[in-house]
């Protein structure tokens, strides 16, 4: 489902992280490096797959549109090159990546053909996110999806008693639907 306008009113807001970034290939890692962290930090870890997920694909495209794409730029190339911000928004049930960029070109659902190299990048975030949308800002726009937390099982003994001390149980085992959206994903990229 895609959506224009913030998607979080301030009210609701748990928490937030930002980090502003060269738009050049390295800001894809450093930005799922910083998620990491700041999920870590808000005890969120049980989405983090889909939100590092989300967020390569945000980051990716903003560079895409505003950056430099090169594996390995000149210095010239990178004194040209504009900033790419990425924000993690905590919600109660759910979490907000924002990314911004210089572009004013909102982003487009591409359906591509079996052998094309890219262009699947939002389909994919629309798979992961409960909703997903853009809004125009001052010199740009931003891209945001939103993630759902889910809650973590109560931890029980081997014969299905609940286990005291607010620990959490480890998943059950692998989500298969989660597994396959990664194969879809997978599949997509290669």
């Amino acid at each position: 489902m895609t959506g224009q306008g913030v998607p979080y009113q301030t009210r609701q807001v748990r928490f937030v992280d930002q980090l502003s970034l060269v738009a050049a290939q390295s800001a894809v890692r450093t930005s799922r490096h910083f998620l990491q962290f700041a999920l870590a930090k808000w005890q969120a870890t049980l989405i983090e797959d889909d939100v590092l997920l989300v967020a390569s694909e945000l980051v990716t495209n903003a560079i895409t549109v505003t950056g430099v794409v090169a594996a390995k730029p000149t210095w010239g190339e990178l004194e040209r090159t504009d900033l790419v911000h990425v924000r993690l928004i905590g919600l109660p049930d759910s979490v907000v990546i924002e990314v911004w960029d210089v572009s004013d070109e909102p982003p487009r659902l591409q359906h591509v053909g079996d052998d094309a190299e890219g262009g699947r990048g939002l389909v994919l975030v629309q798979e992961l996110a409960a909703r997903w949308g853009s809004y125009r800002t001052t010199g740009g726009k931003a891209v945001w999806a939103q993630v759902a937390v889910r809650p973590p099982l109560p931890r029980r003994s081997p014969r299905g008693e609940r286990l005291g001390g607010g620990a959490v149980a480890p998943p059950p085992g692998p989500d298969a639907a989660f597994l396959r959206r990664v194969r879809a994903g997978l599949d997509t990229a290669l």
